[in-house]
């Protein structure tokens, strides 16, 4: 009998059928994986506008630039490669440390690669519609509630920017980087396409990882601030090429769920072995951030991907929690700290429950539209008004500078994004592919969490993966196998 047989047919194996049918059957599941009228694509397509726009289109021949077009031998190829732009996506935080810390340290391409590389994207699914026609465009239950979000952000900077430029830099971070779910899901053509680039993902982010491992056995100094002074058992925190321990922590939340999905699906004994290995290393590098949010989304992250695919991870989560304080005893003592009453007073004294109380101030002040994007809380606050500070909490930043009608937005956007990667995931037909968008879901949803605690939205490295990696997850049960 093979250890699957012997573990369906075991109580436990029993235990988590039932506990499967029973969450399948649930409210809670069925409202997941119903689609919300208001995203529908079949029924936006079915108004009257869209019909109108339909015909526009179906007119439309620009009879100028057919014949270029249909004669042209680049634009075919171009446009059956132009996935690949993806694979430098997966490589951000290399390109930025290599650009910033490099010959080109200080210029226009360190500053602005990743708009450029944008733009390169843009201009590539232009090409790809021009070369296979406007009909290839992949519709998804996302695309209306995304323009809709950019449409309530774009207005609240028009009736609330004391000053333009900070304005204009403070609502960026919220419209830019959400162009990137468009292009994750039209440049993809097939499954192995999206399983690369989340191999590659995984690759680079061990590599990391592994770095951030050895500033943990030299010990790499930090500043001061990284750990309480009244805190003891910290030496340091790893921050590896990303330069934050919490960021660098929520890089390695989002990616370990991919890096366990390959372990389950890999075929091959050292397919196996690379992916169980790099799990390995992120997971022991996550807990040298000593990132006690990052900790936490990790966990809930872990959680998820158990209930979504396969729920012996549970078995595994479950063990590695009783082996960290034997492993890692520092990491006891930085949790217990949590619930010190010098946390409590020195959090209300100075750190994030004073943050955040200052935040829900600016709330009352503002509640509807805030007091402007970029004036508070965040990285443009911090750079462009004296006295600014990070509030560790991307929602009510969001909240202070946008108000309730900014966050609602956000928020509803988020739900929205779930519902639709949850049904990518119950969509999907192999168990390799379910794995994969289970792990991604779940590398998504820690993100999310993680956000509570920290301004993770706003590294640019951090939300371009995160709606590039949306994209991918939400059209991938469409994607063919092969082309």
């Amino acid at each position: 009998m093979s250890l699957a047989h012997a573990y369906r047919d075991s109580r436990l194996g029993r235990a988590s059928s039932a506990l499967r049918r029973f969450w399948q059957q649930s409210g809670i599941a069925r409202w997941l994986a119903g689609e919300p009228a208001w995203t529908a694509p079949d029924t936006l397509r079915s108004t009257a506008l869209a019909r109108a726009l339909t015909c526009v289109f179906a007119r439309l021949r620009l009879p100028a630039f057919r014949p270029a077009v249909d004669a042209s031998r680049a634009l075919p190829f171009i446009a059956a490669r132009a996935w690949l732009l993806l694979v430098a996506v997966m490589g951000y935080a290399v390109i930025d440390f290599a650009l910033r810390n490099g010959p080109l340290a200080g210029g226009a391409a360190a500053s602005f690669w990743d708009e450029m590389l944008l733009a390169a994207g843009l201009a590539l699914l232009l090409a790809r519609l021009a070369c296979r026609g406007l009909q290839t465009y992949r519709y998804t239950a996302l695309d209306i509630p995304i323009l809709f979000y950019i449409g309530v952000f774009t207005f609240l900077f028009l009736v609330r920017s004391p000053e333009t430029a900070i304005g204009l830099e403070g609502v960026r971070v919220y419209t830019e980087y959400v162009l990137w779910y468009f292009l994750a899901t039209q440049l993809c053509d097939r499954r192995g396409q999206a399983q690369v680039l989340a191999t590659v993902l995984v690759g680079i982010t061990t590599l990391i990882a592994l770095y951030g491992i050895v500033q943990y056995v030299v010990g790499v100094e930090i500043p001061a601030t990284w750990v309480d002074q009244a805190e003891a058992g910290v030496r340091t925190r790893v921050f590896s090429i990303v330069g934050s321990p919490n960021v660098l922590g929520s890089l390695l939340t989002m990616v370990l769920p991919l890096g366990l999905a390959g372990f389950l699906t890999a075929s091959g004994l050292r397919t196996r072995a690379a992916y169980g290995a790099a799990s390995a290393v992120m997971a022991l590098c996550l807990l040298f951030t000593f990132s006690r949010g990052a900790w936490l989304a990790c966990f809930a992250a872990l959680l998820a991907f158990g209930l979504l695919y396969e729920l012996r991870v549970l078995l595994a989560l479950g063990a590695a929690a009783l082996g960290v304080p034997v492993l890692v005893p520092d990491a006891v003592a930085r949790v217990t700290y949590l619930f010190s009453s010098a946390y409590l007073a020195s959090s209300v004294r100075a750190g994030r429950l004073a943050r955040w109380q200052m935040a829900v101030e600016r709330i009352k002040a503002h509640p509807l539209a805030g007091e402007g994007f970029g004036r508070f809380g965040g990285a443009v606050a911090t750079r462009a008004i004296p006295g600014s500070f990070y509030v560790d909490n991307f929602y009510l930043k969001t909240a202070a500078e946008g108000g309730l009608i900014a966050l609602g937005t956000l928020l509803w956007l988020f739900v929205t994004a779930v519902r639709a990667g949850y049904r990518a995931v119950i969509e999907a037909g192999t168990p390799q592919t379910r794995a994969l968008a289970a792990a991604i879901l779940s590398g998504l949803l820690g993100v999310l969490l993680h956000n509570a605690v920290e301004n993770i939205f706003e590294v640019p490295m951090m939300v371009t993966l995160f709606w590039t990696l949306l994209g991918i997850l939400v059209v991938l049960p469409r994607l063919p196998e092969r082309p």
